[in-house]
């Protein structure tokens, strides 16, 4: 598709976005990939409903305008590390669409447990904590789920969906207020019940195997090594007269984190998956064993971790540590403890 077809497909999104009240006034905001290099994006602060093709912006991957009168979205942060992070998108679309914002708002989550259509299309739809809307934290917050969904609430802040065109993040926005819309209903009525968990599993499998392939676990994991340096860096591990040094995670933020010690032949730490939440594991000292399983894909993994190991444990991904040696480590979560998010999993059927 040519640069002019696609600016002329952008503004067509942008004014059927505005007619179904996800982009009111100068909110929300559009982009999408012209090649691997360059994006085209919505000007800041313009009603979606009046733009034309020649006001929206050219940028690099990088940031750099390199076409277009006007200032570029407050939110190219957030689309580019979207564009960084997942290659095969080719669309990202921030909205404010009214019930899924207004879930935000009231601290709830969008739980698709109970919608067939919604697992199979999207999957999960975590809410990303709550950062200052136009600036990095807020794309430093939403990147670790930006890896793992197409469609994300932002708390107090909306919308997000990334597609390979821009039909799909159109349609995903609106599979998302529909979905918030019919919560809403429910809980006039008692409250949604969820689908049985193997159903949901079921269904959460045909979404990964017929939509985009997701990477390996051992690509979702992130396995890193920090070793011992001198030198400066924000992650790394050092030692001089006066003791040891861990600089273990820069540039996330966390909403919770733990010390622990586990024992060898006391069992394993962990066995359980999330919806919502992203961890971090961190030797600090020590030897263990960890084992990973995909709850959609069912892709198994096993691993030795040993001090200054880390591994990113993404939602949806099944993890258990059982020490070789006593073991010290440290999580790091991007959301608070909730009890409902911690789910159980059967380690003899996977």
């Amino acid at each position: 598709m040519g640069p002019e077809q696609l600016a002329a497909d952008m503004i067509e999104i942008c004014r059927l976005g505005w007619q179904r009240g996800y982009l009111a006034g100068g909110q929300g905001n559009l982009s999408a990939r012209l090649d691997d290099e360059r994006i085209l994006i919505t000007p800041s602060g313009r009603s979606k409903a009046l733009l034309t093709p020649e006001d929206l912006v050219q940028v690099s991957l990088s940031g750099e305008v390199l076409a277009g009168a006007g200032k570029p979205s407050g939110e190219l942060p957030l689309h580019l590390a979207a564009y960084r992070l997942r290659p095969e998108v080719g669309a990202v679309l921030h909205a404010h669409p009214t019930a899924a914002t207004a879930l935000s708002l009231a601290g709830r989550q969008l739980d698709c447990t109970g919608l067939p259509e919604m697992l199979y299309h999207l999957g999960a739809v975590p809410t990303v904590p709550y950062a200052a809307p136009s600036s990095q934290d807020n794309a430093a917050a939403a990147e670790p789920f930006i890896k793992e969904h197409r469609a994300l609430l932002l708390a107090h802040h909306g919308s997000l969906c990334l597609g390979r065109e821009l039909e799909e993040v159109l349609m995903f926005t609106e599979l998302v207020e529909q979905a918030a819309r019919t919560l809403l209903a429910a809980g006039q009525l008692g409250g949604a019940r969820p689908l049985p968990s193997a159903e949901q599993e079921r269904l959460r499998r045909v979404d990964a195997e017929q939509g985009d392939e997701l990477p390996s676990l051992a690509q979702r994991l992130d396995k890193v090594h920090l070793g011992l340096s001198p030198e400066f860096k924000v992650e790394k591990r050092a030692q001089d007269d006066r003791g040891r040094v861990h600089l273990i995670l820069d540039g996330v933020l966390a909403q919770k984190v733990s010390l622990l010690h586990l024992e060898p032949g006391t069992g394993f730490r962990g066995g359980h998956h999330h919806h919502e939440k992203t961890e971090w594991f961190y030797v600090a000292a020590g030897r263990c064993q960890a084992e990973f399983v995909c709850s959609a894909s069912g892709e198994r993994l096993v691993m030795e971790l040993l001090e200054g190991d880390r591994v990113r444990i993404p939602p949806g991904v099944a993890h258990r540590f059982e020490a070789i040696e006593p073991l010290t480590f440290v999580e790091i979560a991007n959301r608070p403890y909730q009890a409902e998010d911690d789910l159980s999993f059967d380690w003899e059927r996977s």
